[in-house]
């Protein structure tokens, strides 16, 4: 075990990139407020990337493993290597990692390395579904099989996800271990005070928000349907998306294909989502698949009227149908836009649903889930201290 001075232990942090998705928004967290007396984060990627680089902490500098965009071939060799290196060069007590491949790549470059370093490995999507094609899926499942068990501990971000990979890998209960998003409540409150540009969060007309990238997995064809339905019903109401992804164009097509294109506005990838999202009246979470759904937490934070689909996995484990929000099917739009409309025509609903989120998202306070984090790493440290 290599511990920095005064008994700081030097952590690894690894994901792919900084892109604008949940994983990566987890890792911003835990890199800012990581209690340095005891930690000494480190942080490398695939490739420096992203919407979120900015956003890395002014003391965290970013190694990069990949130099091309293919990660396949003998890119994936180059990676090992690096990282391989880098465990020894910095003297790494920990790694944790995010992504399965990501987590394949760590587990491989400990063992070259022959050095004693903990790792915690992540897992961020159930395995009840799978949109990722079947070879990656088939791959991903492989690699938690016979890989994951080689882990100090497997962090998933909800219990029915521990469920599900407790029942593939074959490793002591207590090693899989479930530790949810944190929503950094403070900030939130902050950047939600920020101006929003767009006249449609400056009007008094409803608008429901849906945020994420614009993939299949998000369900926003769905979401688009559903304002049809309102539509066709005389519910006065717009949809604004915010994100960008490989379905914009598809989603664009389709809103115009439905006759709802001057009710869908496209707002692309926002820094700060919050101030639009505070000035919304409904926020809708359309989503097929989800690991954690960070942004239904921070709507619910907000005191934004929610609905959500009962997705694998994470919203059910957020909301209490009727209590703190509203959930539907997965890819039913008919359900989605009939609980869109009662929030819509029910301001007493609105308020309930809106005070019982608020005080529902403090259960997952930043504070309350990086110590959670800590604990996890201050074990492994110590059963790699004992090897």
């Amino acid at each position: 075990m290599h511990e920095g001075s005064k008994g700081v232990k030097r952590v690894l942090f690894v994901i792919p990139s900084l892109a604008g998705g949940g994983a990566e928004r987890v890792i911003l967290h835990i890199l800012k407020y990581i209690d340095r007396s005891r930690f000494e984060p480190h942080l490398a990627v695939f490739e420096k990337h992203g919407e979120l680089v900015s956003e890395v902490p002014y003391d965290i500098q970013v190694e990069k493993l990949k130099e091309r965009r293919s990660l396949y071939g003998l890119q994936w060799l180059v990676v090992i290597f690096k990282l391989t290196g880098l465990l020894k060069k910095r003297k790494i007590d920990a790694v944790v990692s995010f992504m399965w491949y990501t987590n394949l790549v760590v587990l491989i470059a400990r063992i070259l390395s022959r050095v004693s370093v903990g790792v915690v490995v992540s897992e961020r999507y159930g395995l009840s579904v799978s949109f990722e094609g079947k070879i990656a899926e088939l791959l991903r499942r492989l690699i938690i099989r016979f890989f994951y068990p080689g882990a100090n501990a497997v962090i998933v971000n909800s219990m029915e996800m521990g469920n599900q990979i407790s029942q593939m890998v074959h490793m002591p209960k207590g090693k899989i271990i479930t530790i949810y998003n944190p929503v950094d409540l403070a900030r939130i409150a902050q950047l939600k005070e920020e101006s929003a540009e767009h006249p449609w969060f400056r009007e008094s007309f409803p608008t429901v928000i849906g945020i994420g990238r614009l993939t299949r997995q998000k369900g926003f064809d769905y979401l688009i349907r559903a304002i049809r339905i309102l539509k066709d019903n005389g519910i006065e109401c717009r949809l604004a998306l915010l994100g960008k992804g490989s379905e914009e164009e598809n989603l664009k097509r389709l809103a115009s294909e439905l006759g709802v294109s001057d009710r869908v506005l496209f707002a692309g990838f926002q820094q700060n989502p919050y101030k639009y999202l505070a000035r919304s009246t409904v926020f809708a979470l359309s989503s097929l698949y989800e690991g954690f759904p960070n942004v239904l937490l921070e709507a619910l934070s907000l005191g934004i009227p929610s609905v959500a689909t009962r997705c694998p996995t994470g919203p059910e484990e957020l909301i209490a149908d009727g209590i703190n929000g509203l959930l539907v099917p997965p890819a039913d739009e008919r359900a989605l836009a009939e609980a869109i409309k009662r929030l819509l025509l029910d301001e007493d609903l609105r308020k309930r649903l809106s005070d019982a989120g608020k005080k529902r998202a403090e259960d997952f306070g930043v504070e309350k889930i990086i110590k959670q984090y800590e604990e996890v790493i201050e074990r492994v440290c110590a059963e790699s201290a004992v090897k």
